[in-house]
């Protein structure tokens, strides 16, 4: 989907796009309602019981860590926990689910209310911050996204479609299942429809992923599954406060998915109402090869389920003290330590927004300012922003599997703020460091890459540099000061590279005045 295309509807249609963020939590070790253990992949069919294939005479039993990372995941965004609650049965007859039901939550969730203030850069800040009210910053703007709700439910198998394209539906001769995912603990975050273009929806959706991986409960990994998106989106004219008929959108295993199919549903609704057409409500399901949705069937309303209160469970009350319990397990957000990078580190907002939004890389940079010191909080950031991440991304590696420890990386900042070697010989060094060739340290005495720092030395060089080059001196001292660089180089070259390049600068401009 083109931008400009996606641009030009957005100037006549205002997109409404609800979320409902699906996260399983794969932290806890057994599924929701039985000790079946939870892991990805595996022989299918062989993590099973009575109570998750449903079998008659199995009694479900809930997973009491499932419901504290659920009420710690909405006090995690503000949300309010309810003080009283209860699973409800879910009917429906899809093959992916053995008891032709689906414990979940109705009308009383664990979580309910809540928000998140999502930041979103970009052109067309200032049409999106007068439109709709939103808070306008130098590089974008501020959204507060409401949250509906989040409730807790079992998952259910996973289909795999055979003799079609890709494993896609549409072709498909039959259909397996595997129930070893059928039961794992599941939780269900609602948006309210206060998101407005797919940029907001990817940004809320990524803010999320790293508030849920901050608090442990669960790997969020949207090609193993364990996270999953699904979004409900409508468009109306602006000024219009009735709501557009709205299509749900299934199958973005991805954040760009997840931003392409938007797009792509925003401009396929305008384009049918421009041609006087009408918008079905629908489940579509978003085609990756072909980039587009197409029709999977009719949405379906709350009371197609037939909710009744799952009568082998009783309700759930939680007091304050409960409440306060599961309080103390926060961890620091995200937002909270970018802050504290930019507070007690001194980091621009980038450099610190970006080291907040990987955990293994916000460890490791946090480890390596504890070995080098906070008055190198700067250079070491630069670093790991630089060379670091730049190995981690050619290596495919996170930052905690490196191999290159925190403290190795402080030592090697230390060498250069120490004057050992310069920025350039530190590139080498690193270099070497990242092929396993051992401390920083014994690397630069190995590869005699000390840096001549002695300023005696130095003096003696520069000296002997300027009494071969009298004509260049007599030049330079005539107004031709670009000849800097050639006695640089000349004193590199005479040193064999080795020579500090700020005490060469400094010794030749005292020289030559």
């Amino acid at each position: 989907m083109a931008k400009d295309r996606l641009a030009e509807v957005l100037t006549r249609w205002e997109a409404v796009i609800g979320l409902e963020i699906h996260t399983e939590l794969t932290s806890l070790q057994t599924k929701m309602f039985c000790g079946c253990p939870v892991a990805f992949g595996g022989e299918p069919n062989t993590r099973v019981c009575p109570v998750c294939l449903g079998l008659p005479g199995a009694l479900p039993v809930p997973n009491e860590l499932a419901v504290e990372a659920t009420v710690l995941a909405g006090l995690a965004i503000e949300c309010d926990i309810a003080r009283y609650s209860q699973f409800h049965r879910k009917n429906y007859f899809y093959p992916d689910m053995p008891k032709d039901y689906q414990i979940s939550q109705y009308d009383v969730p664990f979580c309910l209310g809540g928000h998140l203030d999502v930041e979103v850069e970009g052109e067309g800040a200032k049409q999106r911050a007068e439109r709709s009210g939103v808070t306008e910053t130098d590089a974008g703007y501020v959204t507060r996204i409401g949250v509906t709700r989040i409730h807790l439910e079992e998952d259910t198998g996973k289909m795999i479609h055979v003799g079609g394209s890709e494993g896609r539906i549409s072709g498909a001769t039959h259909s397996l299942v595997d129930f070893n995912r059928a039961g794992t603990g599941l939780m269900e975050l609602v948006s309210e429809p206060d998101i407005r273009t797919p940029e907001e929806a990817r940004r809320f959706a990524s803010a999320l992923r790293l508030i849920f991986l901050s608090l442990g409960i669960s790997d969020c990994s949207m090609e193993e599954g364990s996270m999953r998106v699904d979004a409900n989106v409508s468009v109306r004219p602006w000024g219009q406060e009735a709501f557009g008929v709205k299509a749900e959108v299934k199958n973005m295993n991805s954040f760009k998915a997840l931003h392409d199919a938007l797009a792509h549903e925003i401009v396929r609704q305008a384009d049918l109402l421009d041609g006087g057409g009408t918008v079905a409500q629908e489940t579509r399901h978003w085609d990756v090869a072909a980039k587009k949705t197409s029709s999977l069937r009719g949405k379906e309303e709350a009371h197609d389920y037939r909710y009744f209160p799952e009568p082998d469970m009783v309700p759930f009350t939680f007091d304050d003290a409960y409440i306060d319990r599961v309080r103390t397990r926060m961890p620091e957000l995200p937002t909270a330590r970018r802050d504290r990078f930019m507070r007690d580190l001194g980091l621009p907002q980038h450099d610190a927004t970006v080291l907040s939004g990987d955990l293994a890389l916000a460890a490791f940079y946090e480890a390596a300012v504890a070995a080098a010191g906070v008055g190198r909080a700067r250079q070491v950031s630069n670093w790991t922003l630089g060379e670091f991440s730049a190995f981690l991304n050619e290596a495919g590696l996170q930052a905690d599997g490196a191999g290159i420890a925190p403290a190795a990386l402080a030592a090697l900042v230390a060498l250069i703020e120490d004057g050992a070697i310069s920025g350039k010989q530190a590139k080498d060094v690193f270099a070497e460091m990242a092929k396993g060739g051992g401390a920083p340290e014994a690397i630069v005495e190995r590869l005699g890459l000390r840096q001549m720092s002695d300023a005696g030395e130095l003096e003696a060089v520069v000296d002997r540099v300027l009494a071969a080059n009298t004509g260049q001196v007599e030049s330079y001292r005539a107004g031709k000061t670009g000849l800097m660089g050639y006695f640089v180089g000349a004193v590199m070259r005479e040193t064999g590279g080795q020579a500090n390049p700020a005490m060469v600068n400094e010794l030749l401009a005292r020289r030559l005045s």
